[in-house]
């Protein structure tokens, strides 16, 4: 089980503007798989669902360890039950960004968030995973106004979504707005303690940056 969770945080994990988000996200798809396999193992299920279910997580694994994982995951996912169909649609996103396939990546996320049959905290993780592997060349105006939503309202994705907008910021050579996004992202009270640690980090980094920049201005 450690391995898978290795393998999912490695295809989460981007080289661009590693200042802000080193390793984000990687609880998420994490925790997205402790729910759909202890739903699936539940008691409360009968013989055949839990069956069914079995049958589901073997073929799931099998998949993810697959020497090509993409198209064994393509091949089985539409036999997989509603959890694990959503689940592997998720792993195969990541898949495509893992091989450099970036738009395709992009494109399989923004599926996801506008799948009205996929719960709705779900679907918020597919749009700001939509925005972080989003190819270098998409507009970053864009993609800040995509996650605007998951930045401006309170709720368990709004600190991710506002460390990621202000790396998109910087991107466009606004320091100002990304400052301002992290500093909001700081006040939050309820965000992970790893992801409170990597924004105030960023938070001192920049504020010596810019702060650098302002006495040499001066002298």
């Amino acid at each position: 089980m450690a391995d898978i969770f290795d393998e999912i945080e490695e295809d989460l994990r981007r080289d661009r503007m590693a200042l802000l988000w080193q390793r984000y996200g990687n609880y998420i798809l994490g925790f997205a798989i402790l729910i759909i396999v202890g739903v699936a193992g539940n008691q409360g299920y009968d013989y055949w669902k839990n069956s069914r279910a079995q049958s589901a997580g073997d073929m799931f694994f099998e998949a993810v360890i697959a020497e090509n994982s993409l198209d064994a995951m393509s091949a089985v996912s539409k036999e997989l039950p509603e959890g694990y169909e959503m689940l592997s649609r998720f792993r195969m996103a990541a898949l495509f960004s893992e091989e450099g396939k970036q738009a395709e990546a992009e494109k399989s996320y923004l599926l996801l968030s506008e799948d009205p049959s996929i719960d709705s905290f779900y679907q918020q993780i597919a749009l700001l995973l939509s925005v972080m592997n989003a190819p270098e060349t998409a507009n970053k105006e864009e993609l800040i106004n995509r996650i605007s939503s998951l930045s401006e309202f309170a709720g368990p994705l709004q600190g991710l979504a506002l460390e990621t907008s202000s790396g998109l910021y910087l991107e466009l050579n606004q320091p100002g707005k990304a400052l301002s996004f992290l500093k909001r992202a700081s006040e939050l009270t309820d965000i992970p303690p790893d992801l409170r640690q990597r924004i105030s980090q960023s938070l001192l980094i920049l504020d010596f940056k810019y702060d650098d920049k302002s006495t040499s201005k001066s002298e």
